[in-house]
């Protein structure tokens, strides 16, 4: 008799899910999802990228922002507006009628075969449309929120990207981070960086590190005077990469600490062992048996071993 109030809820819980799963719009709601998280999870991968992406951020979260906004906004209503903060999204004028809302091909044929087959009702094609169009708006509204669009810094660090040069700003946009104060040193620096926007352009892969490139850059001299001649604007530069464009690498951080303190290993030093481990794990994130130590540290080692076997039967 115990068990009773617990086998009713336990029954009352699968008949929720039963009448869920036989109702033809869960499946097109489902279809949606799966027509609009491809949206997010591109976005997120740029996240998640573990080079320096600081100079792509401010464009991609644009992107993100308009390509949100492209579903459910007629086209005229976003292409007057470069900046995602002055796009008028909340305006119903600017909706697109319910038909036309951008839910996936699949989703949009499903939810038409079943109201030609008399499975739904117009009344439940409407109130999917709402739905859409509230999902849409409330995310389109936490990324504006959320996004640092109108950071500067972020805004302008596309000067980075050999690739987007000609359309970068002066690096004078980050006084805070710039290592001169004199004003011989800023012209130098400004003449730098004109130099670097009418450079000839070159030849890069999409795949080229940015932080390599600029290793390069801070290296290059010129062909008479023998000086660097991007010294100052190299350094700026480096500046700017090193600084992380998500919080991703600090939850890798978390997630080493996770797996190397266990409940077997739960009193390793914070100085000691456990920094150790850390150390390494974070200096090389491959696989220890991808590692092929050098030829003088394996020679080295064998003499030692040499060594400590003669000292050990002696």
């Amino acid at each position: 008799m115990n068990l009773w109030p617990a086998t009713t809820n336990l029954l009352a819980r699968f008949k929720r899910l039963v009448q869920t799963f036989t109702d033809p719009m869960t499946e097109v709601y489902l279809l949606f999802f799966q027509a609009t998280v491809p949206t997010f999870t591109s976005f997120n991968l740029l996240l998640q990228r573990e080079q320096s992406s600081i100079f792509l951020l401010h464009d991609e979260m644009v992107k993100f922002v308009r390509k949100l906004c492209s579903k459910f906004m007629v086209p005229a209503a976003l292409q007057c507006h470069e900046e995602p903060c002055e796009i008028a999204f909340k305006e119903k004028a600017n909706h697109l009628p319910g038909r036309k809302l951008n839910i996936g091909f699949t989703t949009r044929a499903k939810l038409n075969k079943l109201l030609d087959e008399g499975d739904i009702t117009p009344q439940q094609v409407d109130s999917f449309h709402e739905a859409v169009l509230c999902f849409l708006t409330s995310a389109v509204d936490y990324a504006l929120k959320k996004l640092p669009l109108e950071e500067p810094l972020i805004k302008h660090a596309q000067f980075v990207d050999v690739r987007q040069r000609a359309e970068s700003d002066s690096v004078e946009r980050f006084p805070h981070l710039l290592p001169y104060h004199g004003p011989e040193e800023h012209d130098l620096l400004g003449e730098e960086f004109l130099n670097y926007q009418t450079m000839p352009m070159i030849s890069l892969q999409d795949e080229t590190e940015m932080e390599s490139f600029w290793a390069e850059m801070a290296t290059r001299k010129h062909k008479v005077t023998g000086a660097k001649e991007f010294e100052r604007l190299a350094a700026v530069a480096k500046l700017v990469l090193v600084l992380p464009h998500a919080n991703a690498d600090a939850d890798r951080v978390f997630s080493v600490v996770g797996l190397n303190k266990t409940k077997r290993r739960h009193s390793l030093a914070l100085d000691g062992t456990r920094s150790s481990i850390m150390t390494i794990k974070m200096a090389n994130l491959e696989p220890c048996f991808k590692w092929e130590p050098p030829s003088d540290i394996i020679k080295a080692s064998k003499k030692a071993t040499g060594q400590y076997n003669h000292a050990d039967r002696s």
